[in-house]
């Protein structure tokens, strides 16, 4: 059975299990229980009949198609607090889980799992920076990695560790015991043993590390000795996209590892959340903030992707591809289509 793989030839890319170069165009944060709020709920059941396996059928993956996009990314949503780690205001029960592999994998495209094997993301209020060097985290590790690897599933495109982690130290101060590199490698060397031991097939794709929470050098040097993948996120603001690749150009160069730009997105006044200001005007405008994102990151030759954020809007995020009520943002996904489906036919004959 085959596996998708990275390679290098002219460029980089990611081979599915047929060996041919594949990009990773996904949607980050897709989870049905934005669809089970008091002003959606009774759509949930009218439209989907309250099935999980129904939406990721004929809701997430029928869209994906439909748009362009070829990756389910993380399905961790945000559903609380009112700020994010990253611009320095950390929260509580910021996030979801991820859904369940084995039920991802029912939209019936490439699909990431993430193992949250330390609770140290730059938006956790109450972060725990355990020793990754004590027996008990690498019992941990073990225990996530048997219950969460899925190795025999060609639909698998990889493993995420930590969303948007603080490596580089936390806005509540907290931090890791003991000197930064050898914590660091003692992290990436025990989760991804862990890994291997449960799953030799499929693609390490690392923490998904933020261009604002930072990644250490020290953590760079570890992470390229053990994992697969370089996993970023960046949400640049109009005008400073350069300034975001430029940095992703410098962890490239430092590890050596070709880039999945695992989270990535931007946002605008809206009928539920008319107080998102800060970003883009209206959709129309999001969608040439994506069209241009998109095309500077296929230029590179080291990047295997994108994830954009997000799929439903919800009252926390304030952002998505659809309304609160399921609809499609039209001026945002139809150029969205457009670009997904252009860059996508060109994508093999530029890494052939």
């Amino acid at each position: 059975m085959a596996f998708f793989t990275v390679a290098r030839q002219r460029r980089w890319t990611l081979r599915g299990p047929d060996g041919a170069p594949f990009p990773s165009i996904g949607v980050a944060h897709a989870h049905d229980t934005n669809l089970r709020y008091p002003h959606n709920q009774d759509l949930w059941r009218s439209r989907y009949g309250g099935s999980r396996a129904k939406w990721l059928r004929d809701g997430l993956g029928a869209d994906l198609r439909a748009w362009g996009f070829t990756t389910v990314g993380s399905t961790a949503e945000y559903v609380s607090g009112s700020g994010l780690g990253v611009t320095g205001t950390a929260v509580d029960l910021g996030h979801a889980e991820d859904l369940p592999g084995e039920e991802v994998a029912e939209a019936g495209l490439p699909y990431t799992v993430a193992l949250r094997v330390a609770e140290i993301e730059a938006w956790n209020g109450f972060p725990a920076y355990r020793d990754p060097r004590s027996p008990a985290f690498a019992e941990y590790c073990d225990h996530l990695a048997r219950t969460l690897c899925r190795p025999e599933d060609p639909l698998l495109l990889g493993y995420f560790l930590v969303d948007g982690p603080a490596w580089a130290g936390h806005p509540t101060g907290a931090s890791w015991p003991g000197p930064l590199a050898e914590t660091a490698e003692a992290y990436y060397a025990t989760v991804t043993a862990a890994i291997r031991r449960h799953d030799p097939h499929h693609l390490i794709l690392g923490d998904r590390y933020g261009t604002k929470a930072g990644a250490p050098e020290e953590v760079l040097d570890a992470a390229a000795r053990h994992v697969d993948v370089l996993s970023v996120q960046t949400f640049p603001a109009p005008g400073t996209l350069d300034s975001a690749l430029a940095t992703l150009q410098r962890w490239h160069e430092r590890t050596g590892l070709p880039v999945l730009v695992a989270d990535t997105g931007n946002w605008c006044p809206t009928r539920l959340s008319p107080h998102r200001t800060g970003s883009r005007r209206d959709q129309a405008d999001r969608a040439a903030g994506y069209v241009e994102a998109a095309e500077a990151f296929a230029a590179l030759d080291w990047c295997l992707g994108w994830h954009w954020c997000a799929y439903v809007e919800n009252p926390q995020r304030g952002w998505g591809l659809k309304d609160p009520w399921d609809e499609p943002y039209e001026d945002l996904v139809r150029p969205i289509t457009a670009t997904n489906r252009r860059i996508a036919a060109n994508w093999a004959a530029d890494r052939a």
